[in-house]
């Protein structure tokens, strides 16, 4: 029984090593497919002890431990044991239930949801569908996040229902609904008013990855909500450009800040630049300079470090990003002419969609590889089953299978034009994309 317990902990031990991974600024997706490599030799061999290694698994599983119900989950659904999956369910369901630390049973979730995206057949969507119908409000969340990163679409209509009961994560839950094509419904779009600025900018974005394009329109006239702002940055044409850079000289400009930076117009460096020189913002605001120019500024000469304040390494620290205004000014002044204002930048590029694949695989945080995978939907109409905490082998064989059919001659998108679904974004106001004669992606 020990080996079996020894596989058990390095897969937990694995686990937690690829979650630090995918949210730092330095893991690359060569160190995070090692980590799943060895998660999956470790899998193997407790799947070579089948019945006996389950049973370990079972006894050492703890609610309390959420690498634990990675493991065994994850075994489970190797041995096809979906009957334990179920049960399994039922106790984080329970555990979650009772009075608890929310972060916890978030933790408990997302493990749970990560072992049966890794490790379910593709012939489970069926079982997955009927265990929604009648999950709980903890459970729904972690089944749908199943549906939606699996692109289960015969669980559609499953997770539509799920999505007006009571959940523990209804930011999930409509993240899941966004994934699958067309099954945005009203309830849905209802949200994107409603008094939870997680939920409703989880319902907005889910909207125009459905190409709910009157969206924009709405969020544009919410202009004192700051949860709005990002998704029209996702979404809007160059005329939303005026009203991010007002947004960013507003009284709470962070989400506006980092909306400049996804945005792409080199026409908000100067606002940017500027909130660098206030504390409480800088850090998003050179985050938003790093989205726009590609440049991290970090310093290499140790005179030049001490005359830096010490605020620039805080949550940026591994990234190499400065928040010193000086370095940046100094940048700008030597490289600020080869990016044109009016067209769309993405880490120094002319944006589009080869560039913006590109990114999508470099080493950036699980969070900011999400936002720009939701954006690289509503700009370009393609609807994938990607999602950046994939395993690393089906994220690389998804963005091949992409970058392949954008390679085809009649698919013509104009780098550094903003899209929507597909076609050219309109030059003023949000929604009715101008007709570019280009198929969508």
């Amino acid at each position: 029984m020990e080996p079996y317990r020894e596989h058990l902990r390095m897969v937990g031990e694995l686990y937690d090593l690829r979650w630090e991974w995918l949210c730092d600024w330095e893991a690359t997706l060569d160190d995070l497919a090692e980590a799943e490599a060895r998660i999956d030799g470790h899998l193997q061999a407790l799947g070579r002890g089948g019945e006996a290694a389950l049973a370990v698994a079972l006894i050492e599983a703890a609610p309390q431990e959420p690498w634990t119900f990675y493991a065994l989950v994850a075994l489970a659904c190797r041995l096809h044991r979906f009957s334990i999956v179920r049960v399994l369910l039922l106790e984080v369901e329970e555990h979650c239930g009772e009075p608890t630390d929310e972060r916890a049973a978030a933790s408990l979730r997302q493990a749970v949801a990560d072992a049966l995206v890794h490790q379910l057949p593709g012939d489970a969507a069926e079982l997955v569908a009927e265990a929604l119908r009648d999950a709980g409000p903890h459970v729904v969340s972690v089944l749908a996040t199943c549906v939606g990163a699996r692109g289960w679409a015969v669980a559609a209509d499953d997770l539509r229902d799920a999505a007006g009961r009571e959940c523990a994560d209804r930011a999930a839950v409509l993240r899941a609904l966004g994934q699958l094509p067309g099954t945005v419904p009203g309830a849905v779009l209802a949200e994107v008013c409603c008094g939870d600025p997680v939920v409703a900018r989880a319902a907005a974005v889910a909207a125009l990855r459905s190409g709910e394009a009157s969206v924009l329109d709405r969020l544009a006239h919410r202009k004192r909500a700051p949860w709005a702002i990002l998704p029209v940055a996702m979404g809007g044409g160059p005329a939303m450009g005026a009203w991010l850079m007002e947004a960013a000289r507003g009284e709470d400009p962070v989400q506006a800040l980092l909306a400049l930076g996804v945005f792409g117009d080199p026409r908000g460096l100067e606002v940017l630049v500027e909130q660098l020189r206030t504390e409480a913002h800088a850090e998003e605001a050179a985050l938003g300079l790093f989205l726009i120019t590609g440049a991290r500024l970090e310093m290499e000469d140790d005179a030049e470090t001490e005359a830096i304040d010490e605020r620039a390494w805080t949550a940026l620290e591994g990234s190499g990003i400065s928040t010193e205004p000086v370095v940046w000014e100094r940048w700008l002044a030597e490289n600020g002419e080869r990016l044109r204002p009016g067209q769309r930048y993405r880490l120094g590029r002319l944006a589009g969609p080869h560039t913006d694949l590109d990114v999508l695989s470099m080493a950036l945080p699980l969070w900011l590889r999400r936002c720009l995978a939701d954006e690289f939907v509503i700009r370009y109409g393609v609807q994938w089953s990607y999602e950046p905490d994939l395993p690393v082998v089906q994220q690389r064989e998804i963005i091949d299978q992409v970058r392949s059919r954008l390679d085809d001659p009649r698919m013509r998108f104009v780098e550094g034009e903003w899209y929507f679904q597909g076609r050219l974004a309109p030059i003023e106001g949000a929604a009715a994309p101008r007709r570019s004669g280009r198929p969508k992606a």
